[in-house]
């Protein structure tokens, strides 16, 4: 597998503040990591590094096995505000950025079919939708087809149907084969599509992994809900999983939970899940207790 990005002990300083601190973590081609933590982080400073707009103070940091910045058009690049002229149309838009690449008017027709610009071609930006503004961001970084995407909250004020074409395109892009960061806050959405998430905090990587790994590294529990006999909830064999309407089992015990559960009360329509996103981060980065996630 290629390695598309390779952080290495990286840090970043701003005067004598440490905005990145020893930072490791790399990402594979056909990978989608999830970076999340709240606002000052560092994560638009990591942004930044991958982008190569700014340099790091010491570690290494290669992106597709070079420099940052070396090779521009293998990597694409959709900001969470982007710089727009509302007089100008899409198709305006498109042809003045595929002139910027070097791109011609077959990729952008290819771009416009896939990504529904096809009803707003024509269309000033000034009458478009949040929704339509988003797609043609995500189509100027996908002009010169990126081997790398990075995307920082691209579905900030995006309706649910808009949400759900750019998370589909997304994963489309990583079957084909390219490697994608999504710097976003919204947890439960992103939870379904990413392979990796990386978990920022004052600058430090509190996390870093698959949902699973991070799950075992914090012994974080499966939950058991939604029972239709509740007298599951009173067996006394089970009193000390119970938290509250819930059972909160750890995942080396739940098989033996579960042959209580179906076997004694035929119960086999309960909700059975894992801790999500949201839990692993407040579990990593706002250090809750496992009691305390329940």
């Amino acid at each position: 597998m290629q390695t598309s990005i390779l952080c290495e002990n990286l840090t970043m300083k701003r005067g004598e503040k440490t905005v990145l601190d020893n930072l490791s973590f790399r990402l594979e081609k056909g990978e989608l990591l999830a970076l999340v933590g709240h606002n000052g982080a560092g994560k638009s400073t990591l942004i930044k590094l991958i982008l190569g707009l700014i340099k790091p103070v010491s570690g290494q940091l290669t992106v597709l096995g070079g420099e940052p910045g070396k090779s521009p058009l293998d990597v694409g690049y959709l900001p969470e505000n982007v710089s727009f002229y509302d007089a100008m149309t899409v198709e305006e838009h498109l042809a003045y950025f595929a002139g910027l690449k070097g791109i011609g008017a077959e990729r952008v027709a290819e771009l416009v079919n896939e990504l529904g610009l096809d009803v707003v071609y024509r269309q000033k930006l000034g009458r478009c939708s949040k929704g339509q503004r988003q797609r043609l961001g995500l189509a100027q970084a996908l002009l010169s087809k990126p081997r790398l995407l990075m995307l920082d909250e691209p579905t900030v004020g995006l309706d649910p149907a808009a949400t759900a074409l750019m998370y589909r395109e997304l994963s489309r892009l990583r079957d084909e084969g390219c490697s994608i960061v999504v710097c976003t806050h919204e947890l439960a959405l992103i939870e379904p599509y990413l392979d990796r998430v990386l978990m920022l905090s004052g600058g430090e990587c509190r996390g870093f992994g698959t949902l699973d790994e991070l799950r075992r590294k914090a012994s974080l529990p499966v939950f058991i809900s939604q029972f239709a006999d509740e007298r599951v909830l009173d067996d006394k064999r089970l009193a000390g999983y119970r938290r509250r309407a819930r059972l909160m089992v750890p995942e080396n015990e739940l098989a033996a939970v579960m042959k209580i559960v179906t076997a004694d009360y035929g119960l086999y329509d309960c909700q059975v899940r894992k801790a999500d996103l949201g839990m692993i981060f407040a579990r990593f980065v706002l250090g809750l207790s496992v009691e305390e996630l329940a």
